[in-house]
């Protein structure tokens, strides 16, 4: 058997030409990629409706099961870690909404292999139950995502109300 030897040149090329492309923010996932994840992110958007709506099921259902998913939900508290433990919270927080509608505006996302990312800005119009007033809740959100076996699976959620700013003021420097 023959072995095959590369140079420190070829190496160091290589790795250039690898640090040029991330540095360039060169896109490095396929169209077939993003276009999976796009419609993938369709559904999590859909199933969040229905959580605000009274229904964790279709959220649940995109949630990786995997002991390594974390959940810091717009309500507050510590967080959650571990599949148990955001499936319970998940199924607590749909039970504080009732008739809910979502609208969003996507600041920023990427995918790049097996994992994506999108962070936007999401309104909610919601009842409390057993309450008649409509309220509006103003979120920014973070959700990072993972392809897995089964296909693109949520991992990690972060959302807090939008809040005044403090300290400078916007636009100034």
């Amino acid at each position: 058997m023959k072995g095959t030897h590369v140079g420190a040149r070829t190496v160091v090329g290589v790795g250039v030409a690898m640090l040029s492309a991330l540095l360039l923010g060169v896109p490095q996932a396929g169209a077939q990629t993003r276009a999976e994840f796009e419609a993938f992110f369709n559904k999590v958007n859909l199933a969040e409706t229905e959580l605000f709506r009274g229904s964790a099921e279709p959220l649940k259902a995109l949630w990786s099961r995997d002991a390594d998913v974390t959940l810091f939900g717009v309500s507050g508290g510590s967080g959650d870690h571990g599949w148990d433990r955001v499936g319970r919270r998940l199924d607590w927080a749909s039970t504080q909404y009732t008739e809910g509608s979502m609208t969003v505006e996507r600041i920023a996302s990427h995918v790049d292999g097996n994992l994506g990312y999108v962070v936007q800005r999401e309104t909610v119009r919601f009842k409390v139950p057993g309450q008649s007033a409509t309220s509006i809740l103003e979120i920014r959100a973070t959700w990072i995502f993972r392809r897995e076996r089964s296909g693109w699976r949520i991992i990690h959620r972060q959302a807090d109300s939008l809040m005044k700013r403090k300290g400078p003021a916007e636009g100034k420097k």
